[in-house]
């Protein structure tokens, strides 16, 4: 409900400074509207200032510019009329929303009455640590390969693998490493990071590509996003892409932007501080 509501004051500014612009256009537009007629593939423009003149006053070729500000003066009016009806209809939601959403009525109940009703929806943090009490088989570690822990303790493959797992932990949200994802093609892949969108409860991947200068990695790596793509799996909505080569390291205020963009403001209130 409190996101709905942001999302609702984030559109109103929005058009308040629409409509505030396009007044201000209005304004300035000339006199009159404009007729269109079309003859075979010749297009003529006449201007109409009096509402009894059907015909109006032709335009001249050379005075395209006339045409194409008395159309704009057409198209802003009926973006304003919208605008406007759109500002009154947010203004109607908002003060008529209820104080606590369905959802949270749940939250505000004393812990005994808790214990006795069943809620539309289970509690976040309930689910949160069903979510992560799933156990599951991640990919074997082979001999040789250099040991390295996150702040969880989980043993991962890459430095740059323990910044991202860090810098999740460290912002509060649900993680798993390298958990298998059974594909609808039957293949089994297994996402650095398959992370829990709270917001949504949807899971969505992190794949870090960290040899990019590498042929043969980077023609693994294309055909891993082919698969991913025909899975309904697309960078940017439920996949994001991280990488780096010897020459461009992983740079951290990328891991924070992603972080920020995809999950921080979606996992809202489950964030130990702020990036």
């Amino acid at each position: 409900m409190e996101q709905l509501k942001e999302q609702m004051v984030t559109r109103e500014n929005y058009l308040i400074h629409l409509k505030e612009e396009k007044e201000k256009a209005l304004k300035a537009a000339p006199e009159g509207n404009l007729r269109i007629c079309s003859h075979g593939n010749r297009t003529q423009y006449y201007k109409r200032e009096d509402s009894k003149d059907f015909n109006g006053v032709y335009i001249r070729d050379s005075d395209v510019k006339l045409a194409r500000k008395l159309a704009q003066k057409e198209y802003d009016k009926k973006v304003l009329s919208s605008v406007e009806k759109e500002l009154q209809a947010i203004k109607k939601y908002l003060s008529n929303a209820p104080a606590t959403s369905p959802e949270q009525i749940y939250e505000n109940l004393h812990r005994a009455r808790k214990e006795l009703v069943v809620p539309i929806k289970q509690p976040l943090e309930e689910y949160v640590q069903e979510w992560e009490a799933v156990s599951y088989q991640g990919k074997v570690f082979e001999e040789g390969v250099p040991q390295m822990y996150t702040a969880k303790g989980e043993r991962v493959r890459s430095k740059s693998e323990v910044i991202i797992a860090d810098s999740l932990y460290r912002e509060g949200i649900p993680y798993k490493y390298e958990c298998p994802l059974h594909l609808k093609s039957g293949l089994v892949f297994y996402p650095d990071f398959t992370v829990l969108k709270t917001d949504t409860r949807e899971e969505i991947y992190w794949e870090h590509m960290g040899m990019m200068d590498d042929a043969e990695y980077v023609e693994k790596a294309l055909y891993k996003l082919m698969v991913y793509e025909q899975n309904n799996i697309f960078p940017g909505k439920n996949l994001i892409l991280t990488y780096e080569t010897k020459k461009y390291p992983l740079n951290q205020r990328r891991i924070k932007e992603c972080i920020r963009q995809y999950l921080l403001l979606a996992n809202e209130g489950c964030g130990r501080q702020t990036i």
